[in-house]
């Protein structure tokens, strides 16, 4: 049985690019993943609802993290001395590092609990926040997140994380942490 990964690329497809190191073909497989999954449903779609359109930008900032660090799971993380690293930590770490998202430094514990939490779990978010498609990308004030504005800034990191791919060899950590999240994702799929 072949798998798809993304509309045009199969898990057999995975192994050729990574023996052949065709980073082109990787690189354009992540862009089309995350377009298809997380980006493309929201453009050009007049139904799009920033409350929808926040639960999917938080999959995807997940799925960078993921990607990023080489886990299975974010809830997976373990620092040097073996000891758990809590995904709020890491949404606080994702947003720091952030070159689109850093007005968000200093919310990654209010983030992950309110929104990220409150939207995947209850199905709301949390503590006062509210999230809409308009006005600023964060206003902290009165706990106002923009969606659109969010995920078009996510979209760049997608942009920025592709290019540091692009401009890094194979051999580098970036690529073995890539590589460890796409063998991930293949078990994943393929598991009984």
């Amino acid at each position: 049985m072949s798998v798809e990964l993304s509309s045009a690329v199969y898990v057999s497809d995975i192994a050729t690019f990574k023996a052949e190191n065709d980073k082109d073909s990787i690189i354009e497989f992540l862009k089309q993943r995350y377009e298809e999954r997380f980006i493309a449903p929201f453009e050009n779609n007049s139904l799009k609802h920033g409350f929808s359109m926040m639960a999917v930008s938080c999959l995807m900032v997940e799925s960078l993290i993921s990607m990023q660090k080489g886990v299975n799971e974010t809830s997976d993380m373990r620092d040097d001395e073996n000891k758990k690293i809590y995904p709020s930590k890491l949404f606080e770490e994702f947003f720091t590092n952030s070159n689109h998202l850093n007005s968000f430094t200093g919310l990654g514990y209010e983030f992950y609990k309110n929104i990220r939490c409150g939207i995947l779990h209850q199905a709301e978010s949390t503590n006062g926040w509210r999230v809409r498609r308009d006005g600023k990308l964060v206003n902290k004030t009165d706990k106002v997140i923009n969606a659109t504005k969010f995920l078009k800034a996510l979209k760049m990191e997608l942009s920025d994380y592709l290019d540091l791919l692009n401009n890094s060899d194979f051999t580098e950590q970036i690529w073995v942490n890539l590589f460890k999240k796409i063998e991930f994702i293949i078990d994943n799929s393929i598991s009984e």
